[in-house]
């Protein structure tokens, strides 16, 4: 969906027109159910935090505040109910779903050397040591495929501080993935 469309259709919900949301929530339901299932490993609870996010948008928006970026503001809102959710439940850490080893081996733009050297269960096992704006980062970059001002715009930071975050991250796995390596030999 074009940000043209997304600031009309916008602009249609402020404006009481909330049959504008459904095409909204069509075009990012599926990728907010993933972004959010990615961190809770769980198709219910996943569910749950998916329409608990589209209804805080939804009342977000009818209550005529503007939203300047709406993937960001809608990824921000799906990222802070699941850390809610993790706080709740008085878990500090975010597990790794299997999906991220694909996805990550997947993208060309990630240090060829790692998807190249190493196998999926190893890249998997190297994001869980990754502290966690380094892993949330990567994964933001390359599982969800968000150019580098998305990833800024939900981690709340500016984009060349998600530059910082991604590349040193990707250094870090792949020392991770290369000290792992060498201890097996």
């Amino acid at each position: 969906m074009f940000k043209f469309e997304e600031k009309i259709l916008l602009q249609q919900i402020q404006r009481g027109r909330e049959a504008a949301f459904s095409r909204l929530y069509d075009a990012y339901q599926d990728k907010i159910y993933r972004f959010i299932y990615f961190r809770v490993s769980s198709e219910s609870l996943a569910q749950d935090l998916t329409s608990e996010t589209f209804m805080k948008v939804l009342q977000y928006l009818t209550s005529g505040k503007k939203i300047e970026n709406f993937q960001s503001f809608i990824y921000r809102t799906a990222r802070n109910l699941v850390i809610d959710t993790y706080r709740q439940r008085g878990q500090n850490e975010l597990p790794i779903d299997d999906f991220v080893k694909d996805s990550i081996a997947d993208q060309k733009d990630v240090a060829e050397d790692v998807a190249d050297k190493f196998s999926l269960e190893q890249i998997e096992g190297g994001l869980t040591q990754l502290s966690g704006p380094y892993r949330e980062a990567i994964v933001l970059r390359f599982v969800e495929d968000l150019p580098f001002k998305g990833v800024a715009d939900i981690l709340g930071i500016n984009e060349e501080h998600a530059r910082v975050l991604v590349h040193r991250g990707l250094k870090m796995l792949r020392n991770i993935l290369q000290t792992k390596n060498h201890n097996r030999l």
